[in-house]
């Protein structure tokens, strides 16, 4: 069973893998990234939202919960299924870290998502490196700026090599989270969390911790623990139904790029 919605973020910028780097250099090609890499990328493409407004509580109206109300799991869960029906597209700033507990790794990425419902992606990196990850429903491009270098491969290929790349577009599935994995909610906090673990002892074990904003209850933060990897991301400047233009989730390679087409992820393995 896969991990869960947006815990692709915390895995997005582990940079080049090792497998994959393998399979890039046997072609006596530049390593390519690889979908951990591919979450994350650099540049602009979505939609600007003026500071005042994302400073607003304007852009969460909708999905504002009642402060009377105690928050509950059922609560939880009454409201991911909100934002299952009522989200189409969605804009954030991310900052995310992983470190691996075998080895002296550690990376931190910033950068921005744009999200249309139900395939579309574009991810941006703008610290450490310029990169672009676009989903356009059918392929998923990757584009490293500074090495001239972009990755075709097709969606669905992708999405069955990684997990993490195949929930981040589940966006609009929140609910079905609280529904396949083994879930406990603290309130003791400032912040509600949510802690997910697979219900199957067969499973991959995983644990993720979802912290949820205070007034609509939405992810703003997760930490994912999986194997011997550490990773957390933060969301801000969250933007619900934003207008995104549609040329955000197309791509053309620049002309100077080198282009590795129909590239063959290789298997996750946490």
């Amino acid at each position: 069973m896969t991990a869960p919605v947006l815990a692709v973020l915390l895995a997005a910028s582990a940079g080049v893998s090792a497998s994959t780097a393998a399979a890039a250099g046997g072609s006596g090609r530049t390593a390519v990234p690889d979908a951990q890499a591919a979450s994350g990328a650099g540049g602009s493409g979505r939609t600007a939202v003026p500071d005042a407004q994302a400073a607003s509580g304007a852009i969460s109206e909708p999905f504002l919960v009642d402060a009377a109300v105690p928050v509950t799991l059922e609560a939880v869960l009454a409201q991911f299924r909100r934002f299952d029906a009522k989200i189409l597209t969605l804009t954030a700033d991310f900052a995310q870290s992983l470190e691996m507990t075998d080895s002296p790794m550690r990376q931190k990425v910033q950068g921005t998502i744009s999200y249309r419902k139900p395939d579309r992606l574009r991810i941006e990196h703008q610290k450490p490196e310029r990169q672009t990850v676009v989903s356009d429903g059918l392929d998923i491009w990757i584009h490293r700026h500074d090495r001239r270098q972009v990755v075709q491969a097709k969606l669905s290929d992708w999405r069955a090599a990684d997990p993490t790349l195949d929930n981040l577009l589940r966006f609009g599935r929140y609910a079905e989270m609280l529904e396949t994995y083994a879930v406990a909610l603290d309130t003791a906090s400032a912040r509600p969390a949510l802690t997910l673990t697979p219900k199957d002892s067969d499973s991959p074990a995983f644990s993720l911790i979802l912290s949820l904003s205070s007034t609509t209850l939405f992810p703003e933060s997760a930490e994912l623990t999986a194997g011997a990897a550490r990773m957390r991301t933060e969301f801000s400047r969250i933007v619900f139904n934003p207008d995104i233009e549609a040329g955000a989730f197309a791509f053309t390679p620049p002309p100077d790029a080198d282009v590795f087409r129909n590239f063959k992820p290789p298997r996750f393995a946490p």
